[in-house]
């Protein structure tokens, strides 16, 4: 790769670290060439797109960031390194597309090296935190099950004080009619 094409692939790797709201480090080493293209098509379905990069070249891509919480990805840069990555938040849909996998093929791999979602960074050397990520829930999800929740309260709130204010004009009616 000549010293252009390393600098053109070293800016889209900076672009898709900033860029995307979720990114997947996965090892995909051992699977062949139909397992990966099945994966590829799940993953496109869906907007996340996965691209083999180089080690050396996103530790670089990392450093240019100059956010050091990225520098933490540096212990899990070895060996095959796949990217996922999207600008929409599929957290969830990630994780389940691997593990559907797994469950197809009965083979642990692709395993995930680490990710960023929701904001912050899962570390995993496994499978571990798969799960964990496959029941993320976004913030968008948790702030409209919590108007949920205060919509039903305020609800009942309401019924109960139209309800109470209806004995109570009931009350004054009666009263009112007695004298």
């Amino acid at each position: 790769m000549n010293k252009e094409n390393k600098k053109k692939e070293l800016l889209e790797l900076v672009s898709i670290l900033c860029d995307n709201i979720t990114i997947y480090l996965i090892d995909i080493s051992n699977l062949n060439s139909n397992q990966i293209s099945f994966l590829r098509k799940n993953f496109h379905k869906h907007s996340i797109k996965m691209k083999v990069v180089k080690n050396t070249l996103l530790k670089k891509a990392i450093n240019k960031i100059k956010n050091k919480e990225w520098n933490s990805f540096f212990p899990i840069l070895n060996g095959n390194t796949t990217i996922l990555f999207s600008n929409l938040n599929v957290t969830n849909i990630t994780s389940k597309i691997i593990k559907n996998f797994h469950v197809q093929e009965k083979i642990d791999k692709p395993y995930l090296k680490g990710a960023y979602a929701q904001e912050s960074f899962y570390f995993d050397g496994g499978n571990k935190d798969l799960n964990i990520l496959l029941y993320l829930k976004s913030k968008e999800d948790i702030m409209i099950e919590i108007l949920n929740i205060l919509q039903f309260s305020i609800k009942e709130i309401i019924l109960s004080f139209l309800n109470l204010t209806k004995y109570k004009i009931c009350e004054i009616l009666e009263f009112l009619s007695k004298k």
